[in-house]
């Protein structure tokens, strides 16, 4: 086996562990908003950052892999040789960045929950979990629209 074959092995790997952080996270956010008491909402919270801690890992994965992908392959890529690999690089950046600065958030939501669910909470305590919530649903679009443009651009590769 070329060392080229297994970065994209290692590479698909990566891209399987970040879409399975989106999805698992759209499906555990679903059951979090559909329970009625908080100390409910409390199990899907440690679920979702068991998940969440996953994604460090898969963006680590997909980085290294993909640096070995543009060194290794049949034609060596630099940085900026072509339109579709900046875009796809810049979009994975940014797909990185929200998904720091949501964590951050979620971790927010996640103390207020847990302090709602022990009577221990400020006073609207409640609408600012449930604006987090709404953020969190637009954060769980948004990383699946970036994940498959980024996807798109790998295979088309247009230039």
């Amino acid at each position: 086996m070329l060392p080229i074959h297994v970065s994209l092995l290692i590479h698909f790997i990566g891209l399987g562990m970040i879409f399975t952080t989106i999805f698992a996270g759209w499906i555990l956010t679903g059951q979090y908003k559909r329970a009625k008491e908080w100390s409910a909402k409390t199990l899907h919270i440690k679920s979702l950052r068991a998940i969440g801690l996953l994604s460090p890992i898969g963006v680590l994965v997909m980085l290294l892999s993909g640096i070995g992908n543009m060194t290794l392959g049949p034609r060596p890529y630099t940085l900026f040789s072509d339109a579709w690999l900046s875009t796809k690089l810049i979009l994975f950046v940014i797909l990185a960045a929200t998904g720091v600065i949501f964590g951050a958030r979620g971790g927010r939501r996640n103390k207020l929950v847990h302090r709602i669910a022990a009577g221990t909470a400020p006073e609207g305590a409640e609408q600012a979990v449930r604006a987090l919530d709404r953020q969190q649903r637009w954060f769980y679009i948004l990383e699946l629209v970036l994940l498959l443009i980024i996807l798109v651009l790998s295979i088309v590769k247009p230039t």
